[in-house]
């Protein structure tokens, strides 16, 4: 990207105040007055805490970060036994930049992408129960138990997890500014949770590409090899993924804030096989029209039909695995250069509604309007009646 993003810019920023205070600061012998120091410290948010006396208070300008004044002050306590004061919530070193944090200006830059938080989380929320009510219904018909519908109730499962955790940590973010100013590590653990759900989201997404293509080649393979094959790869390939990233992104002073909540290129340790996954899907969606070209010509009502026909039911039939495979998020990959452009916030109100709404919309294609559970449900009603 030829442009600085704002993490970027921070992470920069950062790199430089850091470098500074070990030139000015850390590098430098302790006094030897003979009186009690706190020992130099650089902090989380790059804070450059210098030698302070015990018993008092040290103050350094609040760093010019969004969301923060840096006309104001944050404060670190020495105490009398010469080390730095230890928040007893969290029992770490606790510099107060609650100065710093300047609501005002905050909630100026919140208010312009208001809409755009409650839209995302209304629409997770009417994902959640249209996927919830899904796996109620498969799981209470016994008549529903095969291969194709197991596949089905796992990516619902991760449908579930990742609308649960999405609106866990979008409510964190946006809503508990206290909790991203201190960034605890649970806050992290969050953010590494809802990353692994998406991920097995996607793997789940892929897994419906693999067993419909598998099916579709060779009606010979056992669908239990096929099922443990989609278990590994759905709930099992994600976790070291994840750990790898979570680690990576740790192990780095200048990723850990606000809960990790701005845009990282360590994300792509994740989903770099997401994107790889979706491809395949692609080759697999591809070849299933290809197969079903070829099916629809062998039959005889259907061969006699025109050319253009046949290939308007294969492209039909094939044309609502796209939600299903979550082709679709291949055209989210790139994101407009200029945030503040036109095209920008187009992208982000649409990308506010497809991506909570993936859910509902599989939800509702293959269960709610799928042949064989509206058959069931319907014989169930009868029957009760």
């Amino acid at each position: 990207m030829e442009f600085m993003t704002e993490n970027e810019y921070i992470r920069q920023y950062f790199a430089m105040l850091e470098a500074e205070c070990k030139a000015r600061v850390l590098s430098q012998p302790a006094p030897t007055d003979g009186k009690s120091y706190c020992a130099p410290k650089l902090d989380h948010w790059m804070g450059c805490w210098n030698y302070t006396e015990a018993g008092t208070r040290a103050t350094e300008p609040c760093p010019p970060i969004p969301g923060f004044d840096y006309l104001q002050n944050a404060t670190f306590d020495c105490r009398e036994n010469g080390t730095w004061y230890v928040n007893p919530a969290t029992g770490r070193e606790y510099a107060d930049y609650s100065a710093c944090f300047n609501f005002e200006n905050a909630i100026k830059e919140m208010d312009k992408d208001v809409i755009h938080i409650y839209v995302t989380i209304a629409l997770f929320c009417l994902s959640f129960v249209m996927i919830s009510i899904s796996l109620v219904i498969f799981f209470k018909f016994r008549q529903l138990r095969c291969d194709r519908i197991t596949i089905h109730k796992n990516l619902f499962i991760s449908y579930l997890l990742t609308d649960l955790f999405y609106l866990v940590y979008l409510s964190v973010i946006h809503f508990a500014e206290d909790v991203v100013l201190h960034n605890p590590d649970w806050c992290q653990f969050l953010h590494v949770i809802t990353q692994y759900a998406i991920v097995c989201n996607f793997a789940w997404m892929f897994c419906e590409g693999l067993y419909l293509h598998t099916v579709m080649m060779s009606a010979f393979t056992s669908g239990k090899s096929v099922i443990i094959a989609c278990l590994i790869i759905g709930w099992g390939v994600p976790v070291p993924l994840t750990i790898i990233y979570g680690a990576v992104r740790a192990s780095l002073k200048d990723n850990i804030i606000a809960c990790w909540s701005s845009e990282s290129s360590f994300l792509w340790i994740m989903y770099a096989p997401v994107v790889l996954s979706m491809a395949i899907n692609v080759v697999f969606v591809v070849n299933i029209m290809r197969l079903l070209i070829t099916k629809l010509r062998q039959i005889p009502e259907v061969a006699q039909t025109s050319f253009i026909s046949i290939h308007r039911k294969a492209v039909r039939a094939t044309a609502i695995l796209i939600p299903l495979l979550g082709l679709q998020f291949l055209i989210f990959i790139k994101r407009p250069e200029d945030k503040d452009s036109t095209l920008s916030t187009i992208y982000q109100y649409v990308l506010a509604i497809f991506v909570p709404l993936q859910g509902a919309f599989v939800s509702i294609m293959y269960c709610f309007c799928n042949g064989e559970v509206r058959s069931f449900t319907t014989k169930t009603k009868m029957e009760s009646t």
